[in-house]
């Protein structure tokens, strides 16, 4: 059987009631992050649902869309997306991940855009069958966009459990940390982010670590209904000697931003953390945490740090690309490269 699927434009203030019955929304498909990102780079946001001829809603997608000036045409991306695991269609398969791909290839051809995806990573999604579709549908991989290697911890798992999938070392870290007369602080973002920031530059000024590319200041003013933020510290003798910020979204939650402090290293208070983190997401009814992103090769202690935490280590499916035919898509990609010159250069 071969289905077919229509794309339809859907309102902002639409967005959060349609993702929300998704259980693959993430926070970068949330309408909360994706207009402050969109934004931020001088972009817009098209809001897409694809149904099938029954009229079923079937998938969605948040796209932040920058256009080449006087070209009226760009580059769409979907950052966490196309959300494929509605609650009435659970099940995906390789029929309809055909028929997404072909939707989103349709949509692409009708804008004119360049469009580039690249799935979330999450363990029930299966990445051969998405690369299949893909490729089958005309995307090819590209390295305009960063690849996306993870670690996620299943938190409906057992407490017992959670600490048996620590790696050794890692436990016996968390162990000493327990040790340590470390006490817990959570407050939400709006409250701590000049607390936390004045914790982050102190370890940005002891370590030496570059910016990242979206600071945490992009997210500390961030509010919605469909993301919360909050700040967890640990405390030694009441001084802050850690932090860590955590984004939740529907089923999901993602560690953001941490600092530790000279003293919080000396007795693992990164552990401490990490650990109270995942047991308050069990309380909360969070199912996957999202350790955000790992790459061995710029980073490899941050990476050796969340791969023995004793979660998954996943790659997300894509980044993918789908150029129409034209000249079009050939004038977009000059104005990308000389953008992108000029943005180094600087």
């Amino acid at each position: 059987m071969n289905t077919t699927l229509s794309f339809q434009k859907v309102t902002a203030e639409d967005w959060p009631r349609i993702s929300a019955g998704f259980h693959d929304l993430t926070y970068e498909q949330t309408l909360t992050y994706a207009q402050a990102a969109a934004q931020r780079i001088g972009a817009t946001t098209d809001f897409i649902t694809l149904s099938d001829q029954a009229g079923q809603l079937t998938a969605a997608a948040c796209l932040r869309v920058k256009r080449v000036p006087g070209l009226g045409r760009g580059i769409a991306w979907i950052a966490a997306g196309p959300m494929m695991h509605h609650r009435e269609q659970p099940e995906i398969d390789q029929d309809r991940l055909d028929a997404t791909f072909a939707a989103l290839r349709a949509y692409a051809q009708k804008t004119g855009h360049i469009l580039r995806l690249r799935l979330p990573a999450l363990p029930f999604y299966d990445v051969p069958a998405i690369d299949q579709s893909a490729a089958a549908a005309g995307f090819c991989t590209t390295d305009r966009s960063r690849l996306y290697r993870t670690v996620v911890i299943d938190c409906e798992q057992d407490e017992e459990t959670l600490l048996k999938a620590q790696h050794g070392k890692w436990r016996n870290h968390l162990r000493k940390s327990l040790k340590s007369d470390l006490s817990l602080e959570s407050a939400p973002i709006s409250e701590a982010s000049g607390r936390f920031h004045e914790l982050y530059q102190q370890v940005q000024a002891t370590k030496g670590f570059e910016q990242p590319d979206i600071p945490p200041e992009f997210y500390y003013p961030l509010q919605g209904a469909d993301f919360s933020h909050e700040v967890l510290f640990a405390q030694k003798d009441g001084v802050d000697i850690a932090g860590m910020t955590i984004g939740r979204t529907g089923n999901f939650a993602v560690y953001l931003f941490g600092a530790t402090t000279d003293v919080g290293r000396r007795c693992n208070a990164g552990h401490y953390l990490m650990w109270e983190s995942i047991l308050r997401h069990r309380t909360q009814g969070i199912k996957w945490y999202d350790l955000d992103g790992i790459d061995p090769n710029i980073n490899p202690t941050v990476t050796e740090f969340k791969q023995r935490t004793g979660g998954t280590d996943l790659l997300a499916a894509g980044p993918y690309e789908y150029r129409p035919a034209g000249l079009g898509s050939a004038l977009i990609g000059t104005a990308e490269t000389l953008h992108s010159r000029l943005k180094t250069a600087r």
